[in-house]
């Protein structure tokens, strides 16, 4: 079954809070997810489903029982388990136990220890933690899964989260069954099933859509535009830009064939490219693990190109190509185009490591645009069987862009890429699209320059206390370009200083977004911005996303006692000074802190028992 590299899992207790340890990692989860639908993939019967939720639920979640249910004639009809429980398993109507719950509203349900919910549970069952989630398709429920534990708190968020999208896929999975064993039996409803798989691909291209971001934010600069069409209802092409404070790092995917098994490995794609960001991995590592994570789990004869682009906050890049189209950089001084490319094989074929892929360098100035195309774009061809190239489209680029600035602000990345694609419409004609069609463009504000030289006036203005001219000049970089992080930084902070929390709120909130950074020290600010504006909840958010950041960090755990305080959870304040002095033990205001505040409850205990001694 699944070739898992994870211990068993076992519920330990840590400072007081039941906790799992063991069980899934992040890349286990993506192997599982692309196990799922091989598995599936592999069933042509309904019953055959059954059995292999069955398997896998116990080979992923190591739990003591897993239930399927599927709805029959008004009732939950436990069809599926690997061993049966005493009292026995009954059929349930919609309102009962934590089956019937989870069918009526259609939503997962995660119970850590059923002892304090009786009413889901019939008298003398052992189960202590369940996970359960609903069966859907479309708008229809049809049934649940229940994985089951004799151990409180076995189960997490994260096991949750597996188990919906194991349900999701059984889901499509039994229609598809369903769909087939009708298409065999019954040749005159074929329109009405080929309806039904028509709308199963919108539904793949819904979920898709989640990981494609076609609305990408500016980011220091630089304004992007985009397009994304799938050749069928889902796409082998996928795009991404993550943000890391101080850099971007961009990447342009195309998988061999269409449809969905494609569409599956972008997914995983996805979550990969995700997880090596996170851990700050070099562009030609990045690609090398991104080929060695997914290859054992690609169909045969299934690969996929990639261009990763890395973008400094000082506006050098990086790029390697994985045998991918070339990028474009449009020079917006001279109207050159160059055409960038790398040393670099294709992934999923063989085994790749780092010193397979060549890192090259470059700037990007204002004005300037890059594009990263997919090979859809280039290799279509029009009526006549003539193929668009490489050349034609860069000669497109030039003529387009020379047309809209004529006609635009000067930041018009937008309206250049729906110019290019319009073209390319028109080029192929009636022409059937040859492949998935996507365009990721990187424009660098034309103003840059100016706006960055009254950024420094504005800097220098803030550091020599010239109140008065350092709102006035970050105001009018802020009015030049929305999304220069520094701009964005230096306001939230002079509002926090001069008290204007909600004005500080608001630019700190942008910097987060635009940024993509989420400093201790940052969080913090927001914290206790939120605070002094009576936004207690939104405090401590922010002020445990600082401490999840770093847990040292004293003004934080400070600062979240003090909102505890302010909801009167006396309690939770100790208990946040106790962790704070546990992380930082040579903090003197954590110390004192908690010090007065134990002696405060001391002294309120005494005075209450004194109060009932002489009643």
């Amino acid at each position: 079954m699944i070739e898992l590299k994870f211990g068993q899992r076992k519920v330990v207790t840590f400072r007081g809070a039941r906790k799992v340890v063991g069980g899934l990692t992040e890349k286990n989860k993506i192997d599982i997810l692309l196990y799922i639908s091989k598995e599936f993939a592999n069933a042509d019967k309904e019953e055959d489903l059954y059995d292999i939720v069955i398997s896998l639920c116990k080979d992923i979640f190591e739990c003591d029982n897993t239930t399927l249910r599927m709805w029959r004639e008004k009732f939950l009809d436990p069809v599926r388990f690997f061993k049966e429980t005493d009292p026995p398993r009954r059929k349930l109507g919609q309102d009962e136990g934590y089956s019937g719950f989870t069918f009526k509203t259609r939503m997962p349900l995660l119970i850590q220890d059923l002892s304090h919910h009786p009413e889901y549970i019939d008298e003398g069952e052992s189960t202590r933690a369940i996970m359960c989630v609903p069966i859907m398709y479309k708008e229809e429920c049809l049934g649940t899964i229940a994985v089951e534990s004799d151990t409180e708190f076995f189960y997490r968020e994260d096991d949750l989260e597996i188990l919906e999208a194991l349900g999701s896929q059984l889901a499509l999975a039994i229609t598809s069954v369903r769909l087939i064993q009708g298409l065999v039996l019954a040749n005159e409803r074929e329109a009405q099933i080929l309806k039904q798989l028509e709308w199963d691909m919108r539904m793949g291209r819904n979920v898709q859509s989640q990981i494609v971001e076609t609305r990408i934010l500016a980011w220091n600069g630089l304004h992007f535009g985009t397009h994304y069409e799938p050749m069928t209802e889902v796409s082998g092409d996928y795009f991404n830009v993550v943000r890391q404070g101080n850099s971007i790092t961009a990447i342009i995917v195309d998988v061999s064939g269409h449809g969905i098994p494609a569409a599956l490995v972008t997914m995983s794609i996805h979550y990969q490219f995700q997880r090596c960001t996170s851990l700050g991995m070099g562009l030609g590592e990045m690609l090398a693990e991104l080929g060695e994570s997914i290859r054992p789990q690609l169909p045969d004869g299934t690969y996929f190109t990639a261009f990763v682009l890395k973008v400094y906050s000082d506006y050098t890049y990086s790029y390697v190509n994985a045998a991918h189209q070339k990028m474009l950089h449009f020079h917006s001084m001279t109207g050159r185009v160059e055409e960038l490319d790398t040393a670099g094989v294709p992934l999923g074929i063989f085994e790749v490591e780092r010193n397979n892929f060549e890192e090259k360098h470059g700037r990007i100035l204002p004005g300037d645009i890059l594009f990263l195309p997919t090979d859809g774009i280039v290799e279509q061809k029009n009526e006549a069987r003539q193929e668009l190239g490489n050349q034609r489209f860069i000669e497109w680029i030039r003529q387009e862009k020379a047309t809209i600035e004529e006609q635009r602000d000067k930041i018009f990345i937008e309206d250049l890429v729906g110019s290019l694609i319009g073209r390319f419409k028109r080029f192929k004609g009636d022409m059937r699209t040859g492949d998935d069609v996507s365009l990721l463009a990187l424009q660098c504000n034309p103003e840059l320059g100016k706006a960055r030289s009254v950024l420094s006036l504005a800097k220098a203005a803030a550091k020599s206390k010239k109140d008065q001219m350092a709102y006035e000049k970050a105001l009018e970089v802020f009015s030049m370009d929305e999304s220069l992080k520094d701009s964005l930084l230096l306001l939230g902070k002079m509002y926090y200083r001069d008290r204007n929390f909600e004005k500080g709120v608001q630019f700190i909130e942008k910097y987060v977004r635009t940024s993509g950074e989420e400093s201790e020290h940052i969080q913090y600010l927001l914290g206790r911005a939120y605070y002094e504006l009576g936004n207690i909840s939104e405090a401590k958010k922010a002020l445990k996303r600082s401490l999840a950041i770093d847990h040292t960090y004293a003004k934080s755990s400070l600062r979240l006692a003090r909102c505890y305080l302010k909801e009167n959870e006396t309690a939770k304040a100790i208990k946040v000074l106790q962790q704070g002095v546990k992380s930082a033990p040579t903090n003197e205001y954590l110390k004192i802190s908690l010090k007065k505040l134990e002696e405060l409850v001391r002294k309120k205990g005494a005075e209450d028992a004194a109060e009932r001694a002489a009643v």
